[in-house]
């Protein structure tokens, strides 16, 4: 274990991958400070560039792209309620109303801090489980391999759809763009049309870039405005004492414990595939208000309500890692394009890469903590330019980046079919998120489409239905059905009553408190829809309309929208309850 320690990171100082690291984390704190171009946009936008790139830098270049999105996405959700990813709008209930008070700055230092000791606790709990992972993938057979990757299809199949059926289609639509080409047992050709370019199956850079970069350019150009708000309302006045930068570092040391559950609990979701996405952060959220003293602040720019969200944004995907690289299964959508990388670069996530290239997944911890630290110092350092960015028109956004995505599909492919491809993704990842399908259950079921269909025929011509007397087949086909009726024991009220039994139901309650408890609460089942997440109601003293501002859709564009509840009882707070 120790020298594969030591071999990456002696991987990750060479020259080529400490620039990388440089260049990632610049591109992931510019690209994540415009409101509507996440992590899974850039990362797409990036794949062209890792082919004939050694591993360690590619990896270090997409790592650190991904890593430096989070910071800046929540800079946009202090200083305009606009989260510019959507793991940031946890961010908003807090950070916001504390901008409102006139600390803009010190809710940024407030975020910054809390990110970065967030990735540097979950890279120690992701490098106290690289030992046992081996041991993990002896568990697994094909029968587990078979239920483990339609599981992840089914749990992120529930992000950004507007039911269970809409989630299934999705990742059905993903594994039958994955069964173009050659039958890998039999050789038969399949839905090629007689089309050559089309043998060996679509390219995956033209897939992904296609499902989120360009329908999320196409979406972006429908709105035909920039997404933040006007950028000289807001001014980082932080001569003041008690708002400034440093007051915001001594929030964050003066709630070391929060601080550290919070990170704890992102790990631990993120290594769960489907949970560790945007309801990572609320469900932090939701336990730093129901573990306060005072939880009558949340909602009106407490400092807990920010470091609960930002300390675990960036810890969930050091345990992300963990299930991608070990068994092949991506925790989230930002995973599922990194093993499109891993594709492109030739490395087989799964018991392969964790006995042959294990230096390999020190190298990519080690990434996630030193970029979390790059990222903070240069968003902070960035702020007023950032800020400015956040407001570039889409009419000027939306070309730049749909000719950098044919460039680099041609580069990658050098065939024409690939290009009208990828722009035929991008009119269906348009429609999917336009019609509340979830693109990341396609690109899911693209990516796990081999390993289902190369397990199946194992357990099919090898175990038969012997394979269900294994235990741990067994329970995760148990989650699967549950996961599926979900909606119907929620309906019929059996999952209220389960959740009354575990103690995490909350009574209704007047006031601010009670609105964020059962926002947090609800956060739970926030696989479902991660736009419906942010439409969510804001908090009490938050005087912006409710738009979904993670998807573009508002109140008039069709998609449910959750209804307010009143606050006719709301509280009026003392001085002492405010400082």
């Amino acid at each position: 274990m120790w020298n594969s320690l030591l071999n990456g990171l002696t991987a990750l100082g060479a020259t080529q991958a400490v620039l990388m690291v440089l260049v990632g984390t610049l591109l992931g704190t510019v690209v994540g400070a415009i409101p509507g171009l996440g992590g899974a946009v850039l990362l797409t936008l990036l794949l062209p560039f890792i082919y004939n790139m050694p591993v360690v830098p590619a990896l270090a270049l997409l790592l650190a792209a991904h890593t430096g999105i989070y910071f800046s996405g929540s800079i946009t959700a202090i200083l305009f309620n606009t989260p510019g990813a959507p793991e940031s709008a946890a961010t908003t209930f807090d950070g916001y109303p504390m901008t409102k008070k006139g600390q803009p700055a010190r809710a940024l230092g407030i975020s910054a801090t809390a990110t970065t000791i967030g990735g540097w606790v979950g890279v120690i709990l992701l490098a106290a489980l690289i030992p046992f992972m081996n041991q993990l993938t002896k568990l697994f057979h094909p029968s587990e391999f078979l239920a483990l990757a339609i599981l992840a299809i089914v749990l992120i199949g529930q992000m950004r759809a507007r039911s269970v059926t809409k989630g299934l289609i999705s990742g059905a639509f993903g594994l039958m763009i994955a069964f173009v080409g050659y039958d890998p047992i039999t050789g038969v050709q399949r839905f090629t049309g007689g089309i050559l370019s089309l043998y060996n199956g679509f390219d995956i850079t033209a897939v992904a870039l296609g499902l989120f970069a360009f329908g999320e350019m196409f979406r972006l150009y429908a709105l035909r405005s920039s997404r933040a708000g006007n950028a000289t309302r807001i001014k980082l006045g932080g001569a003041q004492p008690g708002a400034r930068i440093r007051d915001g570092v001594r929030d964050v040391a003066s709630h070391k414990w929060l601080t550290l559950r919070s990170s704890v609990l992102g790990t631990v979701l993120g290594i769960i595939p489907g949970v560790g996405g945007v309801a990572a952060n609320f469900i932090s959220y939701g336990q730093a208000s129901r573990g306060s003293k005072h939880p009558e602040r949340f909602g009106t720019g407490t400092p807990e309500g920010i470091i609960a969200p930002e300390a675990s944004s960036i810890s969930k995907e050091a345990g992300n890692l963990l299930p991608t690289v070990a068994l092949g299964v991506p925790g989230g959508v930002g995973m599922a394009v990194l093993m499109s990388g891993f594709t492109i670069l030739g490395l087989v996530p799964g018991p392969s890469m964790i006995e042959k290239h294990q230096s390999t997944v020190w190298a990519m911890a080690f990434v996630i903590a030193f970029a979390s630290l790059l990222a903070s110092l240069m968003g902070l350092g960035m702020v007023p330019g950032l800020v400015r960015l956040a407001n570039v028109p889409s009419r000027i956004l939306v070309p730049f980046v749909l000719a950098l995505g044919f460039l680099g599909v041609y580069a990658a492919s050098s065939e024409i079919s690939q290009t009208v491809a990828v722009f035929a993704f991008g009119v269906a990842g348009w429609a999917m998120v336009r019609y509340g399908y979830s693109v990341p259950a396609a690109m899911i079921g693209f990516l796990l489409g081999k390993v289902v269909e190369n397990n199946l025929y194992l357990v099919r011509n090898l175990q038969g239905w012997a394979s269900l007397e294994r235990p741990l087949t067994a329970l995760m086909v148990v989650i699967i059905i549950l996961s599926l009726f979900s909606p119907l024991l929620r309906k019929y009220g059996i999952a209220g009553k389960l959740a009354r039994l575990l103690g995490r139901s909350a009574a209704p309650a007047a006031g601010p408190a009670a609105a964020n408890e059962a926002h947090a609460v609800a956060a739970t089942d926030a696989t479902q829809s991660a736009h419906l997440i942010t439409a969510d109601r804001t908090p009490p003293r938050v005087q912006e309309p409710a738009v979904d501002r993670t998807s573009g859709h508002g109140p008039g564009d069709g998609v449910a929208q959750p209804e307010q509840e009143p606050h006719a009882a709301t509280p009026t707070l003392t001085k002492g309850a405010r400082r």
